[in-house]
């Protein structure tokens, strides 16, 4: 094999060769894509042109910002990630508005599902996510950034999205840090809207009246939020409930989850940061959900009893603890009370022992539950 044999780049696999072409300034990228045959199919691929990203300087002078804005208007390429950087302390004038709103067209139209991180003013198409549907949702990076400047234009962004994404199907707002409760009202003009995800969001003082009315939604997540978060929303068709939060009163939880979320759902998941709490109070209000068929509850204490107000008439085929410290794993009445469950989960969960305290449950301890109930899977999960 000679040197130039061993130095050829065509070899490198298709990865590979992305990587070196995210080193390269748009304009050498569009170079690239001349010299062969196989370099244009690369960076003209779907897979490849979902990794551009647009970021755009909204600090510039109005002379730049209006250049800006032509440019954007004259290009044909479809960019899955915009990133606008802003001192939070600027207003937002009418040419950044502009360009703000140009992008929000722009990006709406390559998919009905959108991504925006508000702590880093970044737009995403959820294309170039895998499929938002398919994602553990609860587990998105939240840093919790607190920024005190610039909430006005934080929720100026939101607004341009609800006015110019009109059709949007599903919807990621992370990292909120917004305590505005009115910051929210312009999603009830989403009338499409079957999925949301909020996290970091801290709504302090009275419910909306009315509440934000999300008509076609579906999946509804709340992540690291206060008790009455979900006391801003109402939601008649919803199908699936997630909620982590930060709070430590769960009976509130729970009644505002019952008030105000459509009794149809069928999967609810709540998580809370305080292990303080006792499962038992969650149980007490299942029976406001007749058609739940999956239950998941994570970061709670759960008695061996927790059971007890459990209405044997629930129809739950899946019950799922998460990060739980069980008392016992043979939960008093769980084959009466339970008749329908088909699967028990248990993930990164601790079993109290009388004379180790909690200790991390093993797979040879489900063994004995696996025998006791042969109809339903009993499954360890781990981090």
């Amino acid at each position: 094999m000679n040197e130039a044999e061993a130095l050829n780049i065509n070899e490198l696999p298709f990865e590979i060769l992305c990587d070196v072409f995210d080193y390269l300034a748009l304009a050498d990228v569009k170079t690239a894509a001349a010299v062969c045959r196989r370099w244009h199919q690369i960076i003209f691929s779907e897979l490849y042109i979902k990794r551009f990203k647009l970021v755009l300087n909204l600090n510039e002078l109005l002379p730049q910002l209006k250049g800006m804005l032509q440019t954007l208007e004259k290009s044909d390429r479809e960019y899955y990630t915009i990133i606008l950087k802003i001192n939070l302390g600027h207003p937002l004038t009418d040419a950044r508005l502009r360009i703000l709103k140009f992008v929000i067209r722009m990006i709406s139209q390559c998919s009905d599902s959108l991504y925006f991180n508000m702590a880093d003013l970044r737009l995403e198409s959820c294309v170039s996510q895998m499929s938002l549907r398919s994602r553990k949702l609860q587990l998105i990076d939240t840093r919790a950034k607190y920024i005190p400047l610039g909430m006005g234009l934080k929720e100026a962004m939101l607004a341009a999205i609800c006015e110019f994404a009109p059709d949007l199907v599903d919807l990621v707002i992370a990292e909120m840090n917004i305590n505005n409760p009115k910051a929210l009202e312009k999603l009830s003009s989403l009338t499409q809207l079957k999925l949301l995800l909020i996290s970091d969001y801290y709504p302090y003082g009275k419910p909306l009246t009315p509440p934000i009315i999300l008509p076609n939604l579906e999946n509804l997540s709340l992540i690291n939020v206060t008790d009455d978060a979900n006391y801003f929303f109402k939601a008649d068709h919803l199908k699936r409930f997630f909620i982590h939060t930060n709070g430590t009163d769960a009976a509130k939880t729970m009644q505002s989850t019952a008030d105000n979320m459509s009794s149809d759902i069928s999967r609810l998941c709540v998580h809370f940061s305080a292990r303080s709490i006792m499962a038992d109070q969650l149980f007490e209000q299942l029976q406001r959900f007749p058609h739940l068929t999956a239950f998941e509850l994570g970061g709670v204490a759960v008695p061996a009893d927790v059971l007890k107000s459990l209405n044997p008439s629930n129809r739950l085929h899946k019950l799922i603890f998460v990060q739980c410290h069980m008392e016992s794993l043979f939960l008093i009445d769980l084959k009466a009370k339970l008749e329908c469950l088909r699967q028990l989960v248990f993930d990164s969960c601790f079993l109290y022992q009388a004379n180790e305290g909690f200790r991390r449950i093993e797979y040879h301890d489900l063994e004995p539950l696996r025998r006791a109930m042969p109809d339903c899977q009993v499954v360890l999960d781990y981090d």
